[in-house]
């Protein structure tokens, strides 16, 4: 428990601390030319790349609200789910798996290029066919 801790609360302090941070704007610019050609708009990097450092919870604490807001369309949010299912907490489980005695490149790699091809591949089928707003079930009964 102690070293989930020890991993986990710096995590937590460091993403309120990144989000006030020009560095991480520009860390996002970056990485644009890596996911665009996989179908990322610009509008998706936010959300993708939280959850790809912090985890899923993380990034859909982003994703929701930005999708709400129409900024992301079902696409985008298929495809950031669908990339986050495979390469989520790349940061945390690597710490947690390395301090079980995992080679931690190996991890981190694996994932992020199995995740890259996967959703590539789901990218260029066309899936899902859509580039309309996102409306959540709960938003449709009320």
């Amino acid at each position: 428990m102690l070293k989930i801790f020890l991993i986990v609360m710096p995590l937590i302090i460091f993403l309120e601390w990144a989000k006030s941070q020009r560095w991480f704007g520009r860390f996002i610019d970056a990485t644009n030319p890596i996911f665009r050609p996989i179908g990322f708009r610009p509008q998706a990097l936010f959300p993708l790349l939280i959850g790809i450092l912090f985890g899923i919870a993380y990034g859909a604490g982003v994703l929701i609200p930005q999708s709400r807001s129409g900024d992301l369309d079902a696409k985008q949010v298929f495809l950031i789910a669908a990339f986050l299912g495979l390469c989520h907490a790349i940061i945390e489980d690597t710490f947690l798996f390395v301090a079980l005695g995992a080679n931690g490149l190996v991890i981190i790699v694996t994932r992020f290029l199995v995740a890259l091809g996967a959703v590539y591949g789901l990218s260029k089928l066309g899936w899902p066919k859509t580039d309309a707003p996102v409306t959540l079930e709960a938003e449709k009964h009320s």
